[in-house]
């Protein structure tokens, strides 16, 4: 019996397993089925927030909705490789292409940042757009949104001094908001530092672009929140929600870490009903778009572009707005290297062999030493002279600095005269600086090198700092700035503090740690 007992048991267990089992099948199976059910409802509901690309002209068609197919890939010498999807990375290393830029950037200093930057930054137009970019690489790669490149007939960029260069779409996605125009002209040239690591809610951010075609016009701010995502012809994944304020024109430009001054993000999109908050792109989620493009060397030939209008590219000139403004990011920079007491910022503004680099390193030796301790630099514009193949540009000086061994206060004033030709890529350079007289009030001696160094050609001199020549090009016009309700203020780089026909009245700039 104990036998039949144990077969009878085993048999009444199976059968009390398999109804379990059963019910259990049935319920998992209901589950499913209703989650299923919930997804498909919530992305089959309307989005109802109304996202607008910053440069969409109005004139333009509206971007096709996604059918979920996949496009046609144009050829590698018209634009690269056009990738469809985004991919997910996730670089261990913050920053990505240190390597290739011999700059430092500067850091804790918003001023000297946006100085730095903005000679990295481009304004970029088609025959279509006007939009933003920046450089990425020594290759003369610049990246930009997708939106602002699309079905481009000609791409031209502008630096900060008028000079254009023509470029061309190297790849573009038609999934996200991104493309690469290569500027051949550009390449050897310095780019942004760009850092694939996650900002922090709450990071101090400055969106660098040229909203209404007015270039280098910053707005600073925060993030405000991480992982917004919208769809409007583009998808758009884990945006950075940023307080700096965006406009139309903006789309393409650099957002930028104001305390470490590298690239976080792709300034993008804003909303209609709140044009107070912007969204950028994290770099983390386009870096292999940027690595894959790059990596390709597509034949470009600008003289089969019949689209393009040669008379459409200027060349770069002086002015005397132009030369006063980076006269005074010069300064910034040189105050930042005075801070720090580490790295030479100033040096994206001297002409690399020339006699400009070895003055300008005896003069911060001077100005902080082991027996000077460095306080505070103040500059003023004394005079310009605008010439041909260069100009000059005269400046006062007021270092403020404590001896270390009486720790009093003591000063060094100079009169300088800085000699600024424009490179092959455009830029303001300083190729000589002349120190026409230096007071230091710790020894009273007065020092009166004699001037060496070839001056400008003879023109008039503006003692203001103000006055115009026959070579002169009008400046660009200013604007007044524009404050958001966040408090952001937007104003152009190269908007100088006080209206330029009161120059004699502006004291002196004073840059205090």
């Amino acid at each position: 019996m104990m036998s039949e007992k144990k077969r009878y048991k085993p048999k009444k267990a199976a059968v009390k397993r398999f109804a379990v089992a059963f019910i259990l099948i049935i319920a998992v199976v209901g589950g499913v089925y209703a989650l299923l059910t919930k997804n498909d409802g919530k992305e089959n509901a309307p989005n109802t927030v109304k996202v607008q690309n910053e440069e969409k002209n109005n004139n333009t068609n509206e971007q096709a909705k996604d059918d979920g197919k996949e496009k046609e890939e144009p050829s590698d010498k018209e634009t690269g490789k056009v990738t469809n999807e985004t991919p997910k990375t996730e670089p261990s290393e913050g920053t990505t292409n240190k390597a290739e830029t011999t700059v430092v950037m500067p850091t804790y200093d918003k001023d000297a940042i946006i100085a730095n930057a903005k000679t990295q930054v481009y304004t970029v137009y088609t025959d279509l757009q006007q939009g933003s970019g920046f450089l990425v690489n020594q290759k003369g790669d610049i990246l930009t949104n997708a939106h602002v490149a699309k079905d481009a007939g000609f791409v031209v960029v502008k630096n900060q001094h008028g000079q254009e260069f023509q470029g061309e779409v190297i790849g573009i996605s038609t999934k996200t908001d991104i493309a690469l125009i290569r500027v051949p002209d550009l390449a050897g040239k310095n780019p942004l530092v760009l850092d694939s690591a996650t900002a922090a809610v709450g990071t101090k951010v400055v969106a660098i672009g040229s909203p209404k075609d007015q270039y280098g016009t910053t707005t600073e701010g925060i993030v405000k929140s991480i992982g917004a995502e919208f769809v409007d012809g583009y998808t758009y994944n884990h945006l950075y929600e940023i307080t700096a304020k965006l406009n139309k024109g903006s789309s393409g430009g650099p957002l930028i870490n104001a305390e470490t001054g590298n690239v976080i993000g792709i300034n993008s999109i804003i909303l209609e009903d709140h044009p107070e908050v912007g969204y950028a792109i994290p770099i983390s989620s386009v870096l292999s778009f940027i690595n894959t493009w790059s990596a390709k060397n597509p034949t470009i030939n600008f003289d089969d572009n019949e689209d393009f209008d040669n008379n459409h590219a200027d060349e770069a000139y002086f002015s005397n707005k132009l030369l006063k403004d980076s006269m005074e990011s010069y300064y910034l920079l040189v105050a930042q290297t005075l801070n720090s007491g580490k790295h030479d910022y100033y040096s994206s503004y001297l002409l690399e062999n020339s006699k400009a680099v070895a003055t300008a390193k005896t003069m911060i030796d001077t100005y902080s030493s082991k027996t000077k301790q460095f306080k505070n630099i103040k500059y003023n514009v004394t005079g310009i002279t605008i010439g041909e193949a260069s100009s000059t540009v005269n400046m006062k000086t007021v270092v403020t600095y404590i001896d270390t061994a009486t720790k009093k206060q003591q000063t060094v004033t100079e009169n300088l005269t800085y000699t600024i030709i424009i490179d092959d890529f455009g830029e303001y350079m300083i190729s000589s600086i002349v120190i026409n007289n230096s007071v230091d009030t710790g020894d009273q001696q007065v020092v009166e090198p004699p001037v060496t160094e070839d001056k400008a050609p003879d023109e008039s001199t503006d003692t203001s700092g103000n006055g115009t020549t026959e070579e002169e090009k009008p400046p660009v016009e200013d604007n007044d700035a524009d404050t958001d309700t966040n408090g952001s203020t937007s104003k152009p780089i190269d908007q100088g503090e006080a209206a330029e026909d009161k120059e004699e009245e502006k004291p002196a700039t004073d840059v205090t740690p």
